[in-house]
């Protein structure tokens, strides 16, 4: 499966805007981007500014992709599959995104960063409804109930696994003993990330997909 090997803190520097990619070390004062937040430049030579409209909006789709760890394909897909829904197309858009497997089992405090949620999913790690999935992208749907498989609870990685990043779970989900999370129903506006510019994404998205 394809992914983006580029380091994460550079990713970050792209957007101007800490993504908390590296788990708890983004949390902590060893976070590389809030000690470094710019990228180098050459001595003597200014960053040039982006300003444009479309700087902007690449900007915030870059973020949107970055930090759910997405390839550009896996992301252009969401945004046609989201502009033949009714509806306020970026709100679609994010919470497709928001109920992906691997979201979910970091939302729900079983792991500390998506992209260690997306290795566990591809081990196996997790059932969904009695299923052993594998796909970090399926898409759960109220009354769903992820469970921790039981060959895999005794493993070191669960053994020694703690939460070390700030985590609140949202209201459509409940989780059980650390090992059962429920999808209790679809997330609304309130539950969805703030920190995108959604109006952004779906004009860039707009001229591409639509």
């Amino acid at each position: 499966m394809a992914r983006n090997l580029t380091p994460r803190t550079k990713l970050s520097r792209r957007v101007n805007r800490n993504l908390f990619l590296m788990g708890a070390r983004s949390f902590s004062a060893k976070d590389d981007y809030t000690k470094k937040p710019f990228k180098a430049t050459l001595p003597g030579k200014r960053r040039p500014a982006s300003s444009s409209e479309y700087s902007k909006q690449l900007t915030e789709k870059q973020a949107l992709k970055y930090t759910y760890g997405l390839m550009e394909k896996q992301l252009s897909n969401l945004f046609k599959k989201s502009f033949k829904t009714t509806g306020d197309t970026g709100l679609i858009a994010l919470g497709l995104l928001e109920k992906r497997l691997d979201n979910v089992i970091y939302k729900a405090g079983l792991s500390n960063s998506r992209s260690q949620a997306r290795q566990l999913v591809n081990h196996g790690h997790f059932e969904v409804n009695g299923v052993r999935t594998n796909i970090p992208s399926f898409t759960v749907k109220p009354g769903d109930k992820i469970t921790i498989v039981k060959t895999k609870q005794k493993s070191t990685f669960w053994t020694n696994f703690s939460l070390e990043v700030p985590n609140g779970i949202p209201s459509w989900l409940e989780v059980s003993n650390k090992s059962l999370i429920q999808v209790v129903n679809n997330p609304i506006t309130e539950d969805l990330p703030k920190e995108f510019n959604l109006p952004y994404i779906v004009e860039f998205y707009s001229r591409k997909v639509s």
